[in-house]
């Protein structure tokens, strides 16, 4: 197995106790990547197709893996064997990690998983395709009120040295609190084929799970992409949640404007505020597709 390793030092964990692969790059004798600038990562995927690379172990946060595995999808033709990933935890929340990363992020427990027989699972990831040309590729989007909240988490709570799951959670508790107008904010939204009107917030990913076991997905089908929406004409938000995160998913919410799906695609009109990965995107023609990637396999 030829190995590289990518590291962003300005990743909150890394730059606060240090990279782990680092060092571990010269123990083990495998390249070692670091992310500055990050413009140079096109080249650097290149190379690794050149080398033959089939397994990349990535140290960083939600919005480094994003990045990182893009880039490998942009040049996936390059590749005679498209690699594998692994992720260390190094950012401030690290939900992609949690879910499909390494279990540690210790050196130790680095060392020993990339040594030893590693499980794997093979899922893709969210391909969002602007009218206008740029595409960009991750694990989970969202609009309306979970972009408001990304922007009290990380202005706010983050400002403050709140930082992991407990900003993720004080941001939810605020927010479905509704307390808080700038958080709550209706947007009208039309996803072509399944609604069209106003709306609180959407939420689409192909991960198993989310942070904190909270999974607020239950509809049926059998599409990659898992959808929930919640309409303008919401009601008993917080107790629904509450019974979603109990894993009460029987329950036909839709009385309340909670919606769930699964679908393999998404045509969306919107104008509002997007994020993806924790990251606001800018799609300025307001119109743009969510579809599925390659299937991409992870070892843990």
């Amino acid at each position: 197995m030829t190995r590289l390793f990518i590291v962003n030092l300005l990743s909150e964990r890394v730059a606060r106790k240090g990279s782990v692969l680092g060092p571990l790059a010269a123990e083990m004798d495998v390249k070692c990547f670091h992310l500055d600038p990050f413009d140079a990562l096109p080249s650097a995927v290149s190379q690794a197709a050149k080398d033959g690379v089939d397994h990349v172990v990535i140290e960083g946060g939600d919005g480094t893996v994003q990045g990182v595995i893009s880039a490998f999808l942009y040049q996936a033709d390059r590749f005679e064997t498209f690699p594998a990933f692994s992720i260390v935890p190094g950012g401030m929340t690290n939900q992609v990690a949690k879910n499909i990363g390494l279990k540690s992020a210790g050196a130790r427990s680095v060392k020993s998983a990339l040594a030893g027989p590693m499980e794997s699972l093979d899922m893709p990831l969210l391909n969002v395709v602007d009218s206008d040309g740029p595409r960009y590729a991750g694990f989970l989007f969202s609009t309306g009120a979970i972009p408001q909240i990304t922007r009290y988490t990380t202005g706010e709570l983050h400002r403050k040295g709140i930082g992991g799951s407990a900003a993720v959670l004080g941001g939810i508790l605020k927010g479905v609190r509704g307390n808080d107008d700038s958080l709550m904010q209706i947007t009208p939204i039309h996803m072509k084929g399944l609604y069209d009107g106003p709306h609180l917030g959407t939420v689409v990913t192909t991960l198993p799970s989310l942070i904190m076991k909270l999974d607020p997905f239950w509809g049926d089908g059998h599409g990659p992409l898992r959808v929930t929406w919640v309409d303008g004409s919401y009601r008993g938000l917080g107790r629904n949640v509450l019974q979603i995160w109990m894993g009460m998913k029987s329950k036909d919410r839709s009385p309340d404007g909670m919606h769930s799906k699964r679908v393999t695609e998404l045509a969306y009109e919107y104008d509002g505020d997007i994020v993806l990965d924790g990251e606001f995107l800018s799609i300025p023609s307001g119109k743009f597709t969510v579809r599925a990637t390659r299937p991409v396999t992870f070892l843990t």
